[in-house]
């Protein structure tokens, strides 16, 4: 914990001190206001302007971030949030505050982005959930403690205002000291809020209600409060309550909606809101106290999971390289909720009095019902196991892009000392370079990926020689150095391949399969090309690399998500492969289909279609395409018939599960092989009578047999007249 912490101390420092002012305005500001006399329907408004500037920061952070940076960025902010905030104590008019509330939202949405994008890009694959869950939980505490400050001085006082100006201006500090560079910050495409919605209307839905629900209620609970005559201490005890809840009732709804239908979990949810939601004015009225600081506890708590959970809805329709632009689009619609959201709560309670702000959230809630009903009847949900998991997120309207399921991208290299002091020779003496990095793996060859990968930026180096020097060195890095080099620079992949597969006889096969998996969008031309200068020599390998490649594609497909299993589209990737290789070594068609089935079981039934078309092109006697005018010599029919009955036994042996399909695949094309196809399935141990019989009764098995019996019978007819 301490070794993940400590290079991230310093801005989470500074994010909690900004925090714990930002908790303190919050509770502040709607209090003063109703001291002051200033109507409800206009406190409602005033509160709801912070919204407004945090859709403008959400919207401009990124830009301001890309040409300022993220210290400049992060001061700016710090000190604009203190003159706001030191300007609505001066001139507590409902104009200046409305314009300031403006201002501090866009400064927080800012600052959140720029905390965020620093920590996400400082993290690694495995750290950044652990972060996401530190930041996220003293953001919360933060904000919890800001409620109690409130206490420190009189309300009517500006005491309390410069008392958040201090701690805005003083969270610039941390910042500033810290020896952490800002990250670069790239574009990142938005998705459209019409996608978002079509992709998951629930999870829109629910985002929008939960900025709505959520704004509403902390926004107002001190107006509520006050006019119960709670106030002081027991005013920050009441909002200490709530904001607990929304940090404490994240760990149950977690497991549960982890481990059940969510959407169940969610209109549990709401129906417990409503009912809590009735319970309050009476155990207000009734000077029931602590048990009524329990159920704002778990009305805020109930409120504030309804966004992480619209995020998981949202997450299981979108790939992972969209999540970040969804998850900026489900903040503008929390926004949007979170602006209309205090005003009308406001205007509820100016006309039917302050009681009425949970019967407002009831009958609030009441619709959400509805519509969670509807669309459950509309979408099936997806499976348990299939579930997007429900990942903790601080309700304060900031998009957090530490979430663990966003795409994830590891730099290419480290930038220590001695690769600046490489990159700096290789830019003057390449081969000193190549001999100087020779040397330095020579005495640490852990830092051989490394230092592969940062000098093969360089145009000067040769990929191939500095693979060849680096791997002399350290020849157990071998595979390592092949794959830094290739996500460093995957414009020389194919010359890395090339260089190999001629030198590396020996070991080629594995090194070839990890820069093919390194490279994912180009795998497959990679081992076309390896192919190439194999099959001659090395026809058992290039079998035993097609295994090892699909074998690995077939673990990588596992580990996805499910929406990003189905978009891989598995089965013409493995087709592909099939093809491509059987394209460079014909003679191993067969063999290749056998391997790339076997490795990955649910692209067999494809693989057989593509090697029935090569059976066909290669046996077919007038050439082209086969269709139902297309003949074959009776040679040609003995050599289709002998490739099926060896490809189906292969296949009901070792892929039985998907046996049948495959003879269906076979007598689609050949009928004349529709007996034996038949004989095989029923011979085989491994495949059950009800599964055969279940299986014919959608497949052309059994009619292709049926006719060719009666056109045995007619042949006997004609014989005998």
């Amino acid at each position: 914990m301490k070794t993940t912490l400590k290079p991230f101390m310093l801005l989470l420092i500074s994010g909690f001190l900004l925090m714990l002012g930002y908790g303190l305005s919050n509770i502040l500001l709607p209090v003063r206001m109703q001291n002051d006399g200033v109507s409800l329907d206009n406190i409602g408004l005033v509160l709801s302007m912070l919204y407004v500037g945090f859709v403008l920061g959400a919207y401009y952070s990124r830009s301001l971030l890309q040409s300022v940076g993220h210290i400049r960025i992060f001061a700016m902010c710090g000190s604009l949030t203190s003159v706001a905030i030191l300007l609505s104590g001066l001139y507590p008019e409902p104009f200046m505050l409305a314009g300031m509330r403006i201002l501090t939202g866009f400064c927080i949405a800012c600052i959140n982005a720029t905390l965020d994008s620093w920590l996400s890009d400082s993290a690694t694959e495995k750290n950044r959930g652990r972060i996401l869950s530190i930041n996220q939980m003293m953001m919360m505490t933060a904000l919890f403690s800001g409620q109690f400050l409130l206490n420190v001085a009189p309300i009517d006082d500006i005491t309390l205002f410069v008392i958040c100006g201090i701690l805005f201006s003083l969270s610039i500090t941390p910042i500033v000291i810290s020896r952490q560079k800002g990250p670069i910050v790239e574009d990142s495409q938005s998705m459209s809020l019409m996608t978002v919605f079509k992709l998951s209307p629930l999870g829109v839905i629910s985002s929008f209600y939960s900025g709505f629900l959520y704004a509403g209620l902390i926004n107002m609970l001190p107006i509520f409060a006050s006019k119960h005559g709670i106030a002081g201490l027991d005013l920050s005890i009441f909002m200490g309550a709530a904001i607990s809840g929304a940090i404490i009732l994240q760990f149950p709804i977690a497991y549960l909606s982890d481990n059940f239908d969510r959407r169940k979990i969610m209109l549990l949810m709401v129906s417990t809101l409503i009912g809590l939601c009735l319970t309050v004015s009476l155990l207000m009225s009734s000077g029931m106290f602590t048990l009524s600081l329990l159920v704002i506890a778990l009305i805020t708590g109930l409120v504030a999971c309804f966004y992480p959970m619209s995020m998981a809805e949202t997450f299981e329709t979108v790939l992972k390289e969209q999540i970040l632009s969804a998850m900026s689009s489900l903040l503008l619609i929390y926004a949007l909720g979170s602006i209309v959201g205090p005003y009308l709560a406001s205007v509820v309670m100016s006309a039917f009095g302050s009681s009425a702000l949970f019967s407002f959230m009831s009958v609030t809630a009441l619709t959400l019902l509805l519509f969670i009903s509807v669309l459950m009847k509309l979408r099936h949900a997806l499976p348990v196991d299939d579930q997007e998991s429900f990942i903790m997120q601080t309700p304060s309207g900031v998009v957090s892009e530490l979430d663990p399921r966003t795409h994830y991208a590891e730099a290419q290299f480290e930038a220590t000392a001695e690769v600046e002091v490489a990159i700096s020779l290789a830019s003057k003496n390449p081969s000193a370079a190549v001999n100087m990095v020779k040397a330095l793996v020579l005495r640490d060859p852990k830092n051989a990926s490394n230092l592969a990968a940062a000098l093969s930026t360089i145009d000067a180096i040769d990929i191939s020689q500095l693979y060849a020097a680096i791997t002399s060195a350290a020849p157990q890095m071998s595979i390592h150095i092949a794959e830094a080099l290739t996500n460093a620079s995957p414009e020389q992949a194919d010359q890395l391949v090339d260089w190999i597969t001629t030198e590396y006889p020996d070991q080629f096969t594995n090194i070839v399969v990890a820069i093919a998996n390194a490279m994912p969008d180009d795998g497959i031309d990679l081992m076309a090309l390896a192919a190439e200068n194999m099959v001659e020599e090395y026809p058992s390998e290039l079998l035993e690399m097609t295994e090892e490649y699909v074998t690995n594609l077939s673990d990588s497909l596992d580990a996805m998500r499910p929406v990003d299993r189905v978009a891989a589209a598995s089965e013409n990737t493995a087709t592909e492969l099939y093809n491509r290789l059987t394209d460079v070594s014909p003679e191993q068609s067969a063999e290749l289909a056998f391997t790339v089935s076997e490795s990955l079981p649910e692209a067999s039934n494809d693989v057989a279609e593509a090697y029935v078309q090569n059976l066909i092109d290669s046996e077919s006697d007038s050439g082209g395409e086969h269709d139902s005018e297309q003949t074959f010599s009776a040679d040609a029919l003995d050599n289709i018939e002998n490739a099926a009955n060896i490809y189906v036994n292969h296949m009901v042996d070792n892929v039985p599960e998907h046996a049948v399909d495959i003879a269906s695949t076979f007598v689609d094309s050949f009928p004349e092989v529709a007996s034996d196809m038949l004989e095989i399935l029923q011979d085989s141990d491994d495949i059950e009578d009800s599964e055969l019989r279940a299986s014919i009764d959608d497949k052309p098995l059994q009619s292709m047999v049926e006719q060719q019996l009666q056109e045995a019978v007619q042949t006997q007819s004609d014989d005998i007249e």
